[in-house]
């Protein structure tokens, strides 16, 4: 507004200069006054062109405005939510209002603090309409609720329809790409993400940030199990990266997909880059985030204590915080899967149930599967097979709705263990079967990448192994308690027995005393 200003006075001042000079030209009014409006049409034009160009730029998209944004998130985060609001404040109801909006409240929700929108309730404008519901969304994203959060989405979409505006159409199909990935429908996430990005690449520097849209295509590729994809687009989300921005969410992005193709040190590596970031921007949520990866990196190289202790001490920083019910659910379930390593079953069955209160039950997410089989693992542990195949066929159901490809395998592995535990063999070998059907798909999504394929393939092996051997030791386990119970009969029946010959020796002795004569 204030280049606007000076643009104007400046016009006003060369126009009073070119009219004296006129006039002193001049020798007739008429000619005077018609030279003053050809003047002023010509140049009224000239400038309303230059504004027409300048909307077409946000100051959210300035290099400047980025550099001094992003250096505040660390050094003065309360200097940078007052530049939120100060360009939130200079908008009209639009796209790029809703878009600052948005920006607005995960600043300030991720804190752990509620946002109140400025917005009125009696408002007639669809601009406004369309940011309540797309902040609602936002406050049931945080409270778990994602099926209802997509359902305020999509009548946001339906409001957007009449208006044609291609920028509000990207951030609402960004959206639809989150709260689906939260519900793991990675190939409509994937969709939706796509036709973001195929609008947001015709324009340079788009005030919405493009990475973040590649950071959750890259999300929605991990969920199907197609690595290879999810590693290029957040290599692309990096390079789209200027020198002056956090990048803390895609390198523990990074670090978990790496967790997740075995890659354990390249993980580690990641996760300290990102944990690095977020010690310095002093959000508790995030920091949280971080030392959950690094938890699942040290357990996967069985350094429970380091694991237990990283899960712990995520838990406690959300605990300080209004927490974000996903973040909170995640942790419970990392420390359940430390303590169900250690042997501790129970305590890990009650942080199970605790990460199941902060989900929705309607959704097929990731976190949701993996907790109905940790919880299936922990009951097989405890001996009780009913409630184990209960969990797991729930996971296998969730599995093949997402078409997560590795959590359907995972969960057919689970599945044959518990089968060969209640003795049906027949049942096992066709469960077992069926996973190598996975594996063997997984292997064809994966083929372009041999190194990638390898990976997983090692991971997989090590997984089956560890599985057979538990099952070995289960039922070396059985053999044990049916020999134990054997001995107990035996000893139990000879102690009859001798009871019984004492009795009759007794007895025989006793009754010839009292024979009549």
């Amino acid at each position: 507004m204030y280049c606007f200003s000076l643009f104007y006075d400046s016009y006003q001042r060369f126009a009073s200069l070119v009219i004296v000079f006129l006039v002193n030209n001049s020798n007739s009014i008429l000619n005077q006054n018609a030279m003053l409006g050809y003047f002023h049409f010509i140049i009224g034009c000239f400038f309303l062109l230059i504004s027409f160009n300048s909307s077409a730029t946000s100051v959210m998209s300035s290099e400047s405005w980025q550099e001094e944004y992003h250096l505040n998130r660390i050094e003065n985060p309360n200097k940078a939510l007052s530049m939120l609001n100060n360009v939130y404040s200079s908008l009209p109801p639009s796209a790029e209002r809703i878009f600052t909006a948005t920006r607005i409240h995960g600043f300030v929700t991720r804190r752990g603090n509620v946002y109140t929108s400025p917005l009125k309730n009696n408002t007639t404008n669809i601009y406004d309409h369309i940011e309540s519901l797309i902040l609602l969304s936002m406050d049931l994203e945080d409270n778990g609720d994602y099926k209802q959060a997509l359902q305020q989405i999509k009548k946001a979409q339906l409001k957007s329809k009449n208006l044609n505006d291609l920028d509000l159409n990207s951030l609402l199909s960004i959206k639809q790409c989150r709260s689906n990935l939260a519900l793991g429908n990675y190939y409509l996430a994937e969709f939706y993400c796509q036709s973001a990005i195929k609008h947001l690449e015709k324009t340079k520097d788009h005030y919405i940030d493009i990475k973040w849209a590649y950071r959750l295509l890259a999300l929605s590729y991990q969920g199907v199990s197609d690595f290879k994809s999810a590693l290029k687009a957040n290599e692309k989300a990096l390079s789209l990266s200027k020198s002056y921005e956090l990048n803390d969410t895609i390198y523990n992005n990074i670090s978990s997909l790496l967790l997740q193709m075995g890659q354990l040190k390249e993980a580690e590596k990641y996760a300290k880059k990102a944990l690095k970031i977020r010690e310095k921007r002093q959000i508790s949520q995030k920091i949280a985030q971080s030392h959950i990866v690094l938890a699942q990196i040290y357990l996967k190289s069985s350094q429970y204590v380091h694991a237990k202790s990283c899960a712990n001490f995520a838990i406690a920083q959300l605990n300080d915080n209004t927490a974000n019910a996903q973040t909170l659910s995640r942790a419970y379930l990392t420390l359940a899967a430390v303590l169900n390593k250690q042997s501790y079953y129970d305590e890990a069955i009650e942080y199970l149930l605790l990460a199941l209160k902060q989900l929705d039950n309607n959704s097929n997410s990731d976190l949701l599967i993996n907790t109905y089989q940790l919880l299936s693992s922990a009951y097989l542990k405890h001996e009780n097979s009913n409630k184990a195949l209960d969990y797991i066929s729930i996971a296998i159901d969730k599995s093949q709705q997402s078409q997560n490809q590795q959590a359907l395998a995972n969960s057919y592995l689970i599945k044959s263990d518990i089968e060969e535990f209640t003795g049906d063999i027949k049942a096992a070998l066709i469960t077992r079967k069926l996973y190598e059907n996975v594996i063997k798909k997984i292997h064809a999504l994966n083929d372009g990448n041999q190194d990638m394929t390898l990976e997983l393939r090692n991971i997989l092996i090590e997984k089956e192994k560890d599985k057979l051997n538990n099952l070995k030791e289960k039922h070396q386990q059985i053999v044990e308690i049916n020999k134990e119970k054997q001995h107990k009969l035996l000893f139990q029946v000879t102690v009859i027995i001798l009871i019984l010959i004492i009795y009759l020796i007794l007895r025989i002795r006793w009754f010839p005393m009292h024979k009549p004569n």
